[in-house]
């Protein structure tokens, strides 16, 4: 497949797409829920293309959660890694929560064509006026890792807009980053500002499709500008793929257990090669 053209899980009303188009990238999308569809019955031909990106849901994962899990979240993520494994892609990039499980471990057959997967947290708010922290998840075939530049949070960033948002529509759509006079026709004012709520913000879109281009070396656009000099360049030992400061060789004690347990895994399995992040 030609570089170039990605397939967009849980679409939505294609927030996460729209970084990816703004970047040249040729954006078609699977089923979704919202529009009638479900991905349960979607079944991508191998080699239709390049990369594939998606949210899936991540209300079980959520922080703010009371009640107790679903289990649909796992479910769904499950479908997106079937959906990689039929389609074959170069790449696959999975946006969530924090919480969210490792993607290769809810389908360990993952491992098997993309060996070596990150984990990256990335702000809204290191290039942007306001606060977004969200989650990814990256996997190549040939190994390739992301490298995301991370900043210094903008003081005084706006709060991110949300699912359950008590502001307005428009404001909703600014803080996302959405054009002024973005509508959703059909849609009534709570399930407009709950579809917007739940994309990714235009900025991280934005950061997450430069970063690819940058790691296959193809041509790429104008990215939202932030200072760089505020960002760190070293990375996390375990290769997560999140930037350090200091001296420290982790980013958390959740990264040094997983850096350990790889290590311990490869002393005994002699001749193995060792990569970014170790699959289960």
């Amino acid at each position: 497949m030609k570089p170039g053209v990605v397939l967009s899980l849980f679409p939505g009303v294609g927030l996460l797409d729209r970084g990816f188009e703004h970047h040249g990238f040729c954006v078609f999308r699977g089923p979704d829920l919202l529009w009638g569809g479900d991905i349960r019955t979607f079944h991508p031909p191998r080699g239709s293309c390049w990369g594939i990106i998606g949210g899936s849901p991540c209300q079980d994962f959520s922080a703010a959660r009371r009640a107790a899990p679903t289990g649909e979240g796992r479910k769904l993520m499950g479908e997106f890694a079937r959906c990689v494994l039929e389609a074959e892609p170069e790449w696959w990039l999975l946006e969530n929560v924090p919480r969210a499980p490792s993607v290769t471990e809810i389908k360990p057959e993952l491992c098997h064509l993309f060996p070596n997967a990150q984990r990256i947290d990335v702000n809204a708010a290191w290039y942007s006026g306001v606060s977004r922290l969200r989650h990814f998840q990256f996997g190549s075939r040939t190994g390739i890792t992301l490298q995301i530049p991370r900043g210094r949070p903008v003081r005084g960033a706006e709060p991110a807009a949300l699912a359950s948002d008590g502001r307005s529509f428009r404001e909703l759509c600014r803080l996302q980053g959405l054009p002024d006079g973005y509508s959703l026709p059909g849609f009534t004012i709570e399930e407009a500002k709950r579809a917007v709520g739940n994309g990714v913000p235009f900025v991280l879109a934005c950061v997450l499709a430069k970063a690819v281009c940058q790691a296959y070396r193809i041509e790429t656009g104008a990215v939202p500008e932030f200072d760089e000099t505020h960002c760190d360049r070293r990375r996390c030992a375990c290769g997560c793929g999140r930037a350090l400061s200091g001296r420290h060789l982790y980013d958390s004690a959740a990264c040094r257990k997983r850096a350990e347990r790889r290590r311990r895994r490869d002393s005994s399995m002699p001749g193995s090669v060792t990569g970014p992040l170790s699959c289960p």
